[in-house]
């Protein structure tokens, strides 16, 4: 086990004990005169492959885990009993005191040890930083936020299918899945959120799960442009990349979850979000 692995599991584990956290801030650094790079979008939504595609340029340094996994700083969801789902508890998450003093300071000398320093861009990949978004740009100069969405079908169905419901959730030991209409709800505010306060942000690249996935070194190689990096050569993408443990090329998933939808799902997921899959130019199920 290599040093930063060894902190990532501690910090993963002891990120809300004082000593801990106190450890990783006077041992830290300050992160100055960085470019950083913050992928936002919804659960279930391609953000991980995304992260991991653009962590392995040269010039850009990624985190091993979400950055809310390596902060003391940042509220989750999951600290309020919503696993996968931040939409639930947005207003607990907001008011809370963590949140509301968060210091941007602590958390660039907390992301530091996880960082290759050397490197000029740094990667940031948390959902829940959604609801952040303006604070990452006040603080985090200059920062690119990259905003990736997928169908809303396909979203509901991961969120349902993949989010285990935690002790002390108000679902939890009547039911083994969420609501699939809580899980398009998720989906609705992700860009509900996004849209209202991305005009406030001045560097904002969006792309599609869809695109991502049948032309990746065309899209991959668009925001690195933007990034004025150099893209990555055609027969990069060719390799197999680490989503959640497993091993695969980039492949569209979307009809694997459109499959396993009933159509009770699919009417319920249409009442919640079909206004937003008409806007994102997604095909209407029946």
């Amino acid at each position: 086990m290599t040093k930063k692995d060894f902190l990532h599991k501690v910090t993963a584990r002891y990120k809300y004990n004082p000593v801990w956290a106190g450890i990783l801030n006077l041992s830290g650094t300050g992160l100055a005169n960085k470019n950083w790079i913050f992928i936002t979008g919804c659960y279930n939504s391609g953000t991980t492959l995304l992260d991991q595609i653009l962590a392995t340029h040269p010039q850009i340094s990624g985190l091993p885990d979400e950055g809310v996994m390596l902060t003391n700083q940042l509220v989750r969801p999951e600290d309020f009993g919503w696993r996968r789902m931040w939409a639930q508890c947005e207003k607990e998450m907001e008011g809370a005191p963590r949140n509301r003093h968060k210091d941007p300071k602590l958390i660039k000398r907390h992301w530091s040890h996880f960082y290759d320093c050397k490197k000029p861009f740094l990667l940031e990949k948390s959902i829940s930083n959604m609801t952040r978004l303006k604070f990452f740009q006040e603080n985090f100069k200059p920062a690119w936020f990259i905003h990736i969405v997928r169908n809303g079908y396909a979203v509901a169905e991961g969120i349902y299918r993949k989010a285990r419901i935690m002790k002390g959730n108000p679902y939890f030991g009547s039911r083994e899945h969420y609501p699939i209409q809580d899980c398009a709800g998720q989906w609705v505010r992700s860009l509900e959120v996004f849209n209202d306060v991305k005009n406030d942000l001045p560097n904002v690249i969006e792309i599609k799960y869809e695109d991502l996935t049948s032309n990746p070194n065309q899209v991959i190689n668009e925001v690195l442009g933007i990034l004025r990096l150099d893209g990555f050569s055609a027969d990069y993408f060719q390799k197999s990349f680490s989503i959640h443990e497993k091993e695969s090329t980039i492949t569209n998933m979307n009809q694997s979850s459109f499959d396993r939808l009933t159509r009770s799902q699919i009417k319920m997921i249409n009442e919640v979000a079909g206004a937003y899959l008409k806007e994102y130019d997604y095909e209407i199920f029946n």
